[in-house]
């Protein structure tokens, strides 16, 4: 296969820590065992396009056979072995259809092509304090003009101990808006099953924009961070 040309691949790459032990030292803070709501309801709410799908980091799959069983030809990628046999089996359970790949999202996206969705909750919050460029290679080569891309990240906001990395409602926009547009940003709670109330959050759908001339782009969707973070909805879940 014919690789594409990056113009953000010049960075330099740094150690990840090891996922597989996070799972068997027990069920790691964002592991819940159903599908993330606010994953839900943007699929319920926004016409996305039933294609190719690709969730970065699926965990035990939850995400992964929810997008499956709403029509998305799913591929769902994780590094680590024993969330990938969970995954595996809760697919098997279900009768959903997914490709699972145990791999390197960074070597993976060096010949996987593009896909018409890609969703990951928690990756890019983790990956952007140490390859945020070559995160930004692998969204490139992973989504081509009109692809969508959904994050679920921490957000700013809170002081909650255990809560997942924060980012800044301006730190979204001028990462990733980098390679896409934004149609949607709104606050809402990860769910986990350390802390009842969840952790506070930004729900980020985007899209690579189309050629010039294309009249079939979307409108922009923000909402501000609620006065009171607890008060916030309640959906979301990191996988």
């Amino acid at each position: 296969m014919k690789l594409r040309k990056s113009p953000l691949s010049n960075s330099k790459r740094s150690d990840q820590p090891d996922w597989d032990a996070l799972y068997r030292e027990g069920t790691p803070p964002w592991e819940t065992g159903f599908a993330a709501g606010e994953l839900v309801r943007v699929v319920s709410e926004i016409e996305l396009p039933r294609g190719t799908a690709l969730e970065i980091g699926c965990g035990t799959g939850a995400d992964a056979v929810y997008l499956a069983g709403q029509g998305f030809e799913m591929t769902a990628i994780d590094a680590s072995p024993m969330a990938l046999d969970r995954a595996r089996t809760r697919a098997e359970l279900s009768g959903a259809l997914i490709r699972f790949v145990l791999d390197d999202i960074f070597k993976f996206a060096r010949t996987s092509g593009p896909f018409d969705f890609v969703y990951d909750a928690g990756f890019y919050h983790f990956i952007r304090r140490s390859d945020l460029e070559r995160f930004l290679d692998v969204l490139w080569r992973v989504t081509q003009p009109g692809s969508y891309y959904l994050t679920l990240t921490g957000a700013t906001g809170e002081e909650a101990e255990g809560g997942p990395p924060q980012v800044s409602q301006e730190e979204v926009r001028r990462e990733l808006g980098r390679l896409f547009e934004l149609v949607q940003l709104r606050p809402f709670r990860f769910e986990s099953p350390r802390r009842p109330e969840g952790y506070l959050g930004w729900s980020c759908l985007m899209r690579r924009p189309m050629p010039a001339g294309d009249l079939s782009g979307t409108q922009e969707t923000t909402h501000a961070a609620p006065a009171d973070p607890v008060g916030a909805d309640r959906n979301g879940e990191s996988s």
